[in-house]
């Protein structure tokens, strides 16, 4: 938009910049020539309001405003659509940072506005909130959500809220009767591992054991755990000829094409096993017997997860209580490890490396697992809510 103050020097203006920035109109009197009405000056404010008009769908009705015509203008200011807290925004994480498209940096504070979440909130993480300038917040939430969940998103300079808006729909039971259900999963599409086979109730089936085969180029590779984590299917393959494992993933719209990920900070061994068993909280991928590098399975390796980049990257070291025993019927609730084994419900928390027994229950054997949020029980086709 073109202002006074970018006029030629001649033309007469009040050019006062303590008071008016971009220069302003100046009337005309008997000892000074005013502000001449031209195209320059006020083309550009007539256009845009008539561009206002017709972006809402108003078309001029050539008549002039007035309380008995009405006020086009108002009326168009009543429709018009804010495009940052009118519509449903994306709330991307990345590593430990959330995201938005937008400017932040000029919004007022405590600002508010709707989004779907790319990924799990946990709690015992400590995020941070950008846009894409330069102002960043700290993040949390009272009420926790799941990825592609809706929340209401409050820029609170003195710490960014994030409420929940589609976390109190979750059902307490779901039906499980494809199988047994990944360990963690934090969609909303239930998923089953059987065979190498990822199976799901649309109904639906890939062979991802094969795929993976076939992109390392080797047949005695296994699919040892898999989970649903960030928008991926992260899988935990064990190479039997080698005695190593590797990580595949796969875009959930894609099982048929596996991209391998790369570990590093540690080195998973070589022609060795100490069989090391894996967890995940949807942040962090937790790996037993420090990744694999000893035979101390309360000792773990926790793997920073980035789907975009394809990496695992060794972001912290956890050693659990003596009496922790590795097992695939365990979830991770925050900084605790919960395992079901036996009918033996134990609780490892891992900063302060204790156990906690929740009961024994001989009689209820079955598996546990995360999905969407929320810990379930399931022995049979039927999975109940668990609060543990």
């Amino acid at each position: 938009m073109r202002t006074i103050k970018g006029l030629p020097s001649a033309v007469p203006r009040d050019s006062d910049e303590s008071k008016f920035p971009f220069h302003t109109i100046q009337n005309e009197t008997d000892s000074q020539a005013g502000t001449p009405v031209v195209r320059e000056i006020y083309g550009d404010l007539i256009t845009n309001l008539y561009a206002l008009l017709s972006d809402v769908g108003i078309e001029p009705n050539e008549i002039e405003d007035s309380e008995i015509a009405g006020y086009q203008l108002l009326e168009a200011f009543k429709k018009f659509a804010n495009i940052l807290n009118d519509v449903e925004q994306v709330l991307t994480l990345n590593g430990t940072v959330w995201s938005v498209n937008f400017d932040i940096d000029n919004l007022p504070d405590k600002y508010v506005f709707v989004a779907r979440t790319t990924a799990e909130y946990n709690a015992s993480v400590s995020y941070t909130f950008t846009g894409t300038d330069d102002n960043s917040y700290s993040l949390s939430s009272a009420t926790g959500f799941n990825a592609s969940d809706v929340v209401l998103v409050v820029i609170d300079q003195s710490g960014v809220r994030v409420i929940g808006l589609t976390k109190e729909s979750t059902e307490s039971d779901i039906n499980t009767g494809f199988g047994t259900p990944l360990a963690f999963n934090d969609g909303a599409k239930m998923y089953y591992l059987e065979e190498g086979n990822v199976l799901s109730d649309a109904p639906s089936i890939n062979n991802i054991q094969n795929t993976i085969r076939i992109a390392e180029g080797n047949g005695t590779l296994y699919v040892y755990d898999a989970f649903v984590i960030q928008g991926k299917l992260l899988c935990f393959c064990w190479i039997s000829d080698v005695q190593t494992y590797k990580f595949y993933q796969f875009d959930l719209s894609d099982l048929d094409t596996a991209i391998a990920v790369n570990v590093s900070g540690i080195s998973i061994p070589t022609g060795s096993n100490n069989e090391p068993y894996c967890y995940t909280d949807g942040n962090l991928v937790y790996i037993t017997n420090q990744a694999g590098t000893t035979a101390n399975e309360n000792e773990l390796a926790g793997l920073l997860y980035d789907p975009d980049a394809a990496t695992l990257t060794l972001n912290i070291s956890r050693v659990l209580h003596a009496n922790f025993t590795k097992s695939t019927n365990a979830v991770i609730q925050g900084t605790d490890i919960i395992t079901f084994i036996a009918g033996s419900l134990r609780k490892y928390d891992m900063v302060a490396a204790s156990e906690t027994n929740l009961g024994d229950y001989n009689s209820v054997l079955g598996v546990i697992f995360r999905f969407n949020g929320e810990t379930y029980y399931s022995n049979g086709e039927l999975a109940k809510k668990w609060t543990v």
